[in-house]
């Protein structure tokens, strides 16, 4: 094995040790320069979201609250019955209010205490403190002011109580009590817990060494979330003034002091506008970072340190197997020469592979191709009979040997053709008629698959295609009759949605010899010729194709006369409009496929007949091959009309038109030629028309589209130019000129003057030519 050269792979495995190590080192210097400031961005980001939480929470809590009051607002226990009377004479009634307010108070943790005021009695009622009068006229005062404002539900800031309960917090929620005529005879006040407030900031200040309280609208304390302090303490105090120096509704900033930095947040609630704020040392989030860094930096080189010995310890056994594999390559068949100097080894290996793998898929490829055409030649030539040398065992070997087991089998045939490519309407036009069978045959190989039916289609590239299905031996003839039925129709209904043209299919009689397969396709194809031809979708079965009546013939031989004489006429329009009448004639009497067939027959041979009669036969009209075999091909009557009025109609007018071009043209010439010979003789249009057997009004139109001219100007044209040239060279007598170009002497001067301007005298004055007297 030749030495292989080794340096292009050391190269790169020096680009890997950069590769690999130069990475972890930039990464563990971004970690410990760049994750503090990332790290504490993400911090805030989780503390947004906690305080997204929190606040989500005492919007919920506060709503749940609100929700009560409204509904213990309209409670029943509220009626009428405590409008009348004292109070304190009515034990049940107290104690079921009483009762009433010790659940409404259990209903949600941030009620500390829940009191009603009577407007009548001047009454507070409470379930720790029973029932009590309001004695202080300012007490007074103030809750009657409560019962004049407008809302029935809001919130009362510097709640005060005529209680021995003392409120610890500054706000409580208050809800008018409607008495029956409409007028709120009382209110439920609803004293807030503070601890149940700070048990909602805790989360945000669990260790003390940040800050988190609320503030109501006016900036006043509603809590410092301190659960052990009866009340703020300085730092509470000196973020709680930044807050309303800066002025801030919401947001967050950062606040300094005595050399520690807090991220500062402020929201307001939605409810009743308290304003929490929330700080956060940043120095305790930061801290264990920078020793995570640290720690992840000297880990970071030391990996580098042992990821550059262990890659150059471990090169060559890593390399023992790839060396080997090259060797391999260079030694198998082909195997070239080891790899140069700017290819490295992996190269070498690679394009070794994808030349073995290339290769070998394109023998799969030509293996299936020829399989598939073996295949398909084979069941060609079987359907058709060209195999009727080959033994029933041997045509059941070669069947097998690709993929059909023949033994004890039955054979059906299914010939589907397409008809209608020449519809606007349809997806397929002329030209495409191979494509348009082989998508039908797509289709159908899908549909055949799906129903795993042991079935093979055979294209025959004209509009149709072939079914070869296979069914048991022993299944009854009506079975199998019936399943061919039911594919058909199958196959009819999804190929004309996919297709949008029409489709007939002939069914063969069912055989058990692979020999009598072409039998089978010869009468499907036999049972086609008895079409419907005003049905689109038609089943046909030899077995159900019994013997009839033959049909009385209805040909229309005036229709064939009129397309005849309006062909050697040249009227092609009158022709083409005759031959559609003829087919729409046809086709009504003659409903059927074969019979329609056989009278367009019969009118092309009548068409070529009165051709070759009348001597404008042309072999353009054989330029494609046999005209009946073209025809015979067509299965549609559309198509069959398109067909005969391009391959015949037009041909024909054509060379009818040409022949006639040439014919006029030659006799114009000759005209011509006796003109300029027999000038001076009484010549005229009618005697050149009877010398040449056409009429006199068909030479005078052909001479002038011809020449430009009509045929007496031509004529005196030629007789005066004559008469110019006798009036130039020579000393002729006036009379004698006129004589000489065929004119009477005094018509000669007439006309001569109308055409030239001047009288032939005046003529030879002034253009006379000086000739001898001794000539």
């Amino acid at each position: 094995m030749r030495k292989l050269n080794l340096n292009y792979y050391y190269k790169n495995l020096i680009i890997v040790f950069i590769v690999t190590c130069l990475p972890m080192a930039i990464i563990a210097a971004c970690n410990y320069f760049i994750a503090v400031k990332q790290i504490e961005t993400e911090v805030k980001r989780s503390h947004q979201l906690q305080l997204q939480q929190i606040y989500n929470s005492m919007e919920k809590q506060l709503s749940h609250l609100e929700l009560i009051g409204n509904q213990w607002g309209f409670n029943p226990i509220f009626n009428s019955d405590l409008l009348n009377g004292d109070l304190r004479q009515k034990p049940d009634a107290t104690r079921e209010l009483l009762v009433s307010l010790r659940i409404l108070k259990e209903t949600n943790p941030l009620i500390d205490n829940a009191v009603l005021y009577l407007q009548k009695d001047q009454l507070l009622i409470s379930d720790d403190e029973g029932i009590n009068s309001i004695a202080e006229e300012p007490t007074k005062q103030t809750f009657q002011q409560l019962l004049t404002t407008k809302s029935s539900l809001f919130w009362w800031d510097h709640p005060v109580s005529a209680l021995k309960y003392k409120n610890k917090v500054n706000v409580a929620l208050v809800h008018k009590v409607q008495g029956l005529e409409g007028a709120p005879f009382g209110i439920i006040i609803l004293y807030i817990n503070k601890s149940q407030l700070d048990d909602l900031l805790f989360p945000l200040n669990p260790d003390g060494e940040g800050v988190a309280f609320i503030l109501n609208k006016e900036g006043e304390w509603v809590t410092n979330g301190r659960r052990q302090s009866s009340g703020p303490n300085e730092m509470d105090e000196a973020v709680r003034q930044e807050v309303l120096q800066q002025g801030r509704q919401g947001g967050d900033f950062i606040y300094n002091q005595n050399g520690a930095s807090y991220s500062v947040t402020i929201g307001v609630l939605s409810r009743n506008g308290w304003k929490y704020v929330v700080a956060t040392p940043l120095s305790k989030l930061t801290a264990p970072v920078i020793l995570v860094s640290k720690l992840g930096l000297a880990v970071s080189l030391i990996g580098l340190l042992v990821a550059v010995v262990l890659s150059l310890l471990a090169s060559r056994s890593i390399y023992r197997p790839v060396k080997h594999l090259v060797g391999m390559f260079m030694d198998s068949v082909g195997g070239g020469a080891a790899p140069a100097e700017k290819n490295d080894e992996f190269q070498f290996i690679e394009g070794k592979w994808r030349k073995m793998i290339h290769e070998s898929r394109e023998l799969h490829v030509n293996l299936e191709q020829s399989r598939q055409s073996l295949k398909e030649g084979l069941l060609l030539q079987l359907i058709q009979g060209h195999l009727y040398f080959f033994s029933e065992a041997e045509l059941k070997k070669k069947m097998s040997l690709h993929g059909w087991n023949a033994d004890d089998k039955g054979f059906a045939i299914i010939l589907v053709r397409m008809d209608g490519i020449a519809d606007k309407k349809g997806k397929f036009h002329e030209g495409d008629e191979q494509l348009a069978t082989f998508s039908a045959v797509n289709i159908s190989q899908e549909i055949l698959k799906s129903s795993s039916k042991d079935a093979e289609v055979i294209n025959f590239y004209d509009l149709s295609f072939a079914v070869l299905l296979a069914y048991p031996s022993e299944l009854p003839k009506e079975q199998v009759k019936s399943d061919v039925f039911r594919l058909s129709g199958e196959l009819i209904n999804i190929l004309t949605r996919f297709t949008q043209m029409r489709f007939t299919v002939g069914v063969g009689k069912l055989v058990y010899l692979a020999q009598d397969i072409h039998k089978s396709l010869e009468e499907a194809r036999e049972a086609l010729r008895f079409r419907d031809l005003d049905k689109n979708e038609q089943i046909l079965d030899m077995d159900n194709l019994l013997p009839q009546v033959a049909p009385h013939v209805n040909y229309p031989f005036d229709i064939e006369n009129a397309i005849i004489q309006s062909m050697k006429m040249g009227v092609e329009k009158e022709a083409v409009r005759q031959l559609e009448s003829f087919v729409k004639m046809l086709k009504q009497s003659q409903g059927k496929e074969m019979l329609f067939q056989q009278g367009m027959l019969q009118l092309l041979g009548s068409i070529l007949h009165a051709l070759l009669k009348s001597g404008v036969y042309s072999a353009a009209l054989h330029r494609d091959g046999n005209l009946f075999e073209q025809l015979s091909a067509i299965k549609v009557p559309e198509e069959m009309l398109r067909w005969m009025r391009s391959r015949i109609i037009q041909p024909y007018v054509a060379e009818l038109s040409n022949t006639r071009q040439k014919i006029m043209k030659q006799i114009v010439n000759k005209v011509i030629d006796a003109i300029h010979e027999h000038y001076h003789t009484p010549i005229s249009l009618e005697s050149c028309a009877d010398a040449h057997g056409i009429t006199s009004y068909n030479l005078s139109k052909e001479f002038k589209q011809y020449t430009g001219t009509n045929f007496i100007d031509f004529l005196t044209n030629i007789r005066l130019e004559k008469a110019k040239e006798l009036l130039r060279t020579t000393d002729m007598k006036m009379n004698d000129i006129a004589e000489q170009v065929g004119y009477q002497p005094t018509y000669f001067i007439r006309i001569f003057k109308k055409v030239e301007g001047s009288t032939p005298g005046r003529y030879r004055e002034m253009n006379v030519t000086h000739f001898s007297v001794d000539s």
